[in-house]
């Protein structure tokens, strides 16, 4: 079932040999080898459970030809040259990082598309401090959730002006689902300042930072 958040994932893709990274029961595989917006595809997970129910849907919609599957962690699995577009969608943006990191050099020589499910401040912010700039970003919405798309590649950025732009990017000011994104942006910062001040322990730093975060999103939307 190709949702929004997929579908967004799929409309920032590129060019025609393709990784899937963490690919569960490769939607976006099928998807793209369906449509003729790929021309390879190597899907991957770490789990045998979840590489097997990859295979049982691609062998349903004879893709065999078309999509490879292979079991491992993270871009260990690829050789160089293989995959032009590499997508990582659906986990955690510090886990994302690690991937990278992990194997860095096979990251940089691929257009990568990243869907972090949270942590986008702490991935952007690796990826602009380790040789990576961002060259897309798109938003997702389904129902109160609002997914980021983060498309990167190997390059030079200039760092944000403010700590606060990590975590909202001025560039997406003119995306559709903005408001959407900052109404998101609102609760969980309310919801992380209600939990710190009810909580016991000494929680200045970070107390701060989220605070310092909503006084500045009340700004954005003012």
């Amino acid at each position: 079932m190709i949702t929004p958040r997929l579908k967004a994932v799929i409309n920032n893709v590129k060019h025609k040999k393709i990784a899937d990274i963490g690919t569960d029961h490769a939607y976006i595989p099928i998807f793209l080898t369906e449509k003729n917006l790929a021309d390879r595809v190597i899907a991957t997970d770490i789990n045998e459970g979840p590489l097997n129910i990859a295979r049982d849907n691609i062998r349903r919609k004879g893709l065999e030809n078309k999509i490879e599957t292979r079991l491992g962690g993270g871009l260990s699995v690829l050789r160089a040259g293989e995959a032009d577009d590499i997508i990582i969608a659906g986990m955690g943006g510090i886990l994302i990082s690690g991937i990278i990191e992990n194997d860095i050099d096979t990251a940089k020589r691929s257009r990568l598309v990243l869907q972090p499910m949270n942590a986008q401040y702490e991935l952007r912010k690796y990826l602009m401090s380790h040789g990576f700039k961002i060259t897309k970003e798109d938003l997702a919405v389904e129902g109160f959730k609002v997914y980021n798309i983060i498309t990167a590649e190997r390059g030079e950025m200039q760092p944000f002006e403010t700590d606060f732009e990590y975590q909202i990017p001025k560039y997406l000011a003119e995306h559709k689902y903005f408001k959407d994104l900052c109404r998101k942006k609102r609760r969980e910062f309310t919801k992380v300042i209600k939990g710190l001040e009810n909580s016991s322990g000494d929680h200045t730093e970070k107390l701060e930072k989220y605070r310092y975060w909503k006084g500045e999103l009340d700004k954005y939307e003012g």
